[in-house]
C-alpha cells in the first residue's frame, strides 16, 4: 500500500484516528491523508467535500453504517475527484479496538454476523427486516449474468 492516500471519515469521534493509527502499524507505506468522524447529514457535505478535496485522497473509506454511508457515497463521489470511495461500515470501530472481533471459531464458521448480534442486540430488527428481504432479491434474480454453470 506504498504511496496509497487515505481518507477515513465517519464513525465515533476519535475512532477513525485510532484505526488509521492500526493501519499505518501494519502497512508503514500507508498514507493517511486525513480522519474525520463527521456526519452523512447534507447540510455537512459542502464541509465535508472541502476538507476531503484539500487531503487529495486516493481511496475514501465511509463509515457511517448501510445505508447512509452509500447515499452518501452516490450523492458526493462526482464532486470529490477521488478514484475510489467505499462504504466500510463498522471496520474503524474493529480496527481501533472499540468493538472485539468474535473468537476466530466463530469466524471459521463463518458466524460472526451471530455473534455481533449478541453482542450488538439492537440490530436484531434490522437484519431481521433485512435478510429476508435480500435473501428473496438474490433467488429471484436467479444466477448472474455472466457467470456460467460449471459441468
Amino acid at each position: 500500500m506504498r504511496g496509497w492516500r487515505l481518507f477515513l471519515l465517519g464513525a465515533a469521534s476519535g475512532v477513525a484516528e485510532q484505526a488509521a493509527a492500526v493501519l499505518t502499524t501494519h502497512s508503514p507505506g500507508l498514507c493517511i491523508a486525513g480522519c474525520f468522524a463527521g456526519s452523512p447529514h447534507p447540510r455537512h457535505e459542502p464541509f465535508l467535500r472541502q476538507l476531503i478535496g484539500a487531503a487529495r485522497p486516493d481511496i475514501l473509506l465511509v463509515a457511517y453504517g448501510h445505508p447512509a454511508q452509500d447515499l452518501w457515497i452516490a450523492r458526493n463521489q462526482p464532486f470529490l475527484r477521488v478514484p475510489v470511495a467505499m462504504g466500510v461500515g463498522g471496520v474503524f470501530d474493529y480496527l481501533s479496538g472499540r468493538v472485539p472481533l468474535a473468537p476466530s471459531w466463530v469466524r471459521r464458521l463463518g458466524l460472526e454476523w451471530a455473534y455481533r448480534l449478541v453482542r450488538q442486540p439492537r440490530r436484531w430488527r434490522r437484519i431481521l427486516t433485512a435478510v429476508p428481504w435480500f435473501s428473496w432479491a438474490v433467488v429471484r434474480s436467479g444466477r448472474p449474468s455472466g457467470v456460467r454453470k460449471s459441468s
